[in-house]
């Protein structure tokens, strides 16, 4: 399994909703999860499971609604990790 941790600052929007439930829709994404600071509303994650490392680099590499997040969402940035171990 691979995983990334996409963060955003910022109110979030309906457009991001729709964005997120589009995306919940992507091949080889196993579990996603919408995050929002309890202290900060404006501190977000997303967390998104992939089957391996090669579904997420798919998605990364060629999905447009990657490339619709990245424009309509200001700062977002993105870090890989290997799941070493889960539940």
């Amino acid at each position: 399994m691979f995983a990334y941790i996409l963060r955003a600052q910022g109110p979030p929007s309906d457009r991001e909703a729709e964005f997120f439930r589009r995306f919940k829709e992507t091949p080889g994404l196993l579990h996603a999860y919408d995050l929002q600071g309890e202290d900060n509303p404006n501190d977000r994650l997303a967390i998104a499971i992939w089957e391996s490392r090669d579904a997420a680099e798919r998605y990364l590499k060629s999905s447009p609604l990657r490339r619709e997040v990245d424009q309509a969402v200001s700062g977002v940035t993105r870090t890989l990790y290997e799941v070493l171990d889960s539940k």
